[in-house]
């Protein structure tokens, strides 16, 4: 609401001056709004810290009130009235503001039964505007995901709900940033952009599936090189759709070092994430692939290992790589023939050609491992013979003693 103090320095002013000023100075506007208690009608405080803005990217360029707030320029009845004119960023930030309007936030937003639409001032502030390198800008790199979780985990909720968005603060990329104060770590904005942020079905968006490999590869260089490289990679290039990028394994926001116990790439889960897509019968249909890799893996000494919790055992990267994988016919292949050796040696030393020749995803080993098939059986026979001996032996054993204290209780 306008103070009665507001009213007797506008009158002051006018009888000091009897033509009416042409525009107001920043002097003029902080008579009243240098006030801390005034406010709005609805109770929204009007009070401008002059201090601050002049710490403020406009106050050290030396932009005046009236250059941001051009509907006051002309003013003549002085104090203004309450209701003014939104401030237009576009005067001087044409790009950027035309970037928003064409980005998912230029469109209106349900949230809590009404309507919002985020503005520059969400994001940057208002009166106390800092540059983005500024330690205390709400876009510093760093304090990005506070600027925008106050959206996203309040008034806008996604609609996998504010769980996809939170766990983000989980991630290895948060943890760098926040806690270990890595301006260079990623955040929101390094990943969906800055003014120009899209939905992910948007053939624009940084994180759709045509542009996640170019998105995360700004970072993870050479990661992106061994990915295009590889058969995935490839096959992305040509764009062929469900080709697995990077957060098909990774994740979008939880993404965790491989080391971690929850991530999605730890040792144990390696071989259910591969599966996803090799042992989906639709497909493999469709690029030609040989399902049940899972179970088949599962079933070898590896896999049964990897169950139980082993970390340090053979899983499908071991073998086929992490993101340079490829086709076992090409000769750089860790799989490839020629490989097999050195790839089983990185854990077995010593392997040579003939401990290589062993077979991981075997189907039917009565017709593809003859000679482990038949060891199998005869381990299988032996031992459970063994274990039948010994129960029949013990079976005897304790009736021969069942008889010898029963003859005892007989005998007088």
């Amino acid at each position: 609401m306008i103070r009665p103090r507001c009213v007797v320095l506008a009158f002051a002013l006018c009888l000091a001056s009897p033509t009416a000023p042409a525009s107001e100075t920043d002097a003029d506007c902080l008579m009243c709004h240098a006030d801390r208690d005034l406010t709005s009608a609805s109770g929204k405080t009007l009070f401008i810290d002059e201090n601050r803005y002049g710490l403020s990217i406009h106050g050290q360029a030396g932009l005046s009130c009236v250059d941001c707030h051009a509907d006051l320029a002309k003013v003549e009845d002085f104090p203004h009235a309450e209701k003014i004119e939104p401030v237009d960023c576009s005067l001087c930030h044409e790009a950027e503001k035309s970037a928003v309007a064409a980005s998912v936030h230029g469109r209106p937003h349900q949230a809590a039964n009404a309507s919002i639409v985020v503005s520059c001032k969400e994001c940057h502030g208002t009166h106390d505007i800092r540059k983005k390198d500024d330690f205390d800008s709400p876009v510093f790199a760093i304090n990005i995901p506070d600027t925008c979780e106050r959206c996203h985990l309040g008034l806008v909720q996604t609609k996998r709900g504010g769980d996809f968005i939170r766990v983000y603060n989980e991630s290895v990329h948060f943890k760098a940033a926040k806690k270990s104060g890595l301006s260079v770590s990623a955040t929101c904005a390094t990943c969906h952009g800055a003014h120009d942020v899209r939905a992910a079905a948007d053939p624009e968006s940084r994180v759709g599936r045509k542009a996640i490999i170019r998105t995360c590869g700004r970072c993870h260089a050479w990661i992106e090189r061994d990915y295009l490289e590889g058969v995935h990679g490839k096959a992305h290039v040509k764009g062929l759709e469900n080709v697995p990028v990077c957060t098909d394994c990774h994740t979008e926001h939880a993404i965790q070092t491989a080391e971690t116990l929850s991530s999605s790439v730890y040792a144990t889960r390696v071989a259910s994430v591969c599966s996803r897509c090799h042992d989906d019968e639709n497909l493999a249909r469709q690029f030609g692939l040989i399902t049940s890799r899972l179970r088949t893996y599962s079933d070898s000494f590896h896999g049964t290992a990897s169950r139980f919790g082993a970390t340090r055992v053979a899983n499908c990267a071991s073998c086929h790589g992490f993101h340079d994988i490829r086709n076992s016919a090409d000769p750089r292949s860790s799989i490839h023939p020629a490989n097999l050796s050195a790839t089983c040696g990185r854990c077995h030393a010593g392997a040579g050609p003939n401990f290589a020749k062993g077979k991981i995803h075997v189907v039917s080993e009565k017709t593809e491992a003859k000679g482990a098939y038949i060891a199998k059986i005869f381990y299988i026979t032996a031992i459970g013979g063994l274990i039948s001996l010994f129960c029949l032996f013990i079976a005897v054993d304790l009736a021969r003693r069942a008889r010898t204290r029963w003859k005892a209780k007989k005998s007088p």
